[in-house]
């Protein structure tokens, strides 16, 4: 799970203030009080430095707005189009990615869902030719990984209204004084 991609990802939607961008990613991700806000604004000014994210403005009361520059709206949209590569959490990785983009993009994160179906494809083939006696646990263990990640990959995909169900903009609600709006 990237908290750096993430907040990219999220920016392809609009611009966005930094409570916001926590907010968001929290919401989006199912991962309520795991976001330390300070590492949203530690990676904000490392993503700022690095020209992928600038202050585009401020909010009416004088917070800034971060915006992706062009270089930004590269990386997200190429960390939106592809399963990670060789993670050692492929189960989490996979789960922070789609939740995040289905709710981001809807039908449009399409593309990455079967990217991630045909990858489980692939290690669950891989999986069953090793079958047989003398197959160590963690083979066994990746191939039941395959198979609840193929399961809920066509969960997602038989939802009513299908991905485009969880699509949903960005709340724009503002907390007062410093604090968190409730859910």
């Amino acid at each position: 799970m990237s908290i750096r991609a993430g907040i990219l990802a999220v920016l392809t939607a609009s611009e966005a203030y930094g409570l916001q961008l926590h907010s968001e990613l929290e919401e989006r991700t199912d991962r309520a009080g795991r976001i330390n806000v300070g590492q949203i604004y530690s990676t904000l000014d490392r993503l700022c430095t690095a020209g992928l994210v600038e202050v585009s403005g401020s909010t009416d009361d004088g917070l800034p707005l971060y915006g992706l520059s062009p270089a930004g709206v590269s990386e997200a949209e190429e960390w939106l189009a592809f399963p990670e590569a060789g993670s050692l959490t492929p189960w989490t990785d996979m789960t922070f990615k789609l939740l995040l983009a289905t709710s981001l993009r809807g039908d449009g994160a399409m593309p990455l869902v079967q990217r991630y179906r045909d990858t489980w494809l692939t290690e669950a083939a891989s999986a069953d030719e090793g079958e047989g006696e003398g197959v160590d646990a963690a083979t066994r263990a990746q191939a039941r990984l395959a198979v609840a990640a193929l399961g809920w990959l066509d969960d997602l995909e038989s939802l009513p209204g299908g991905l485009a169900a969880l699509a949903r903009p960005l709340r724009n609600e503002r907390p007062r004084r410093g604090r968190r709006p409730s859910a």
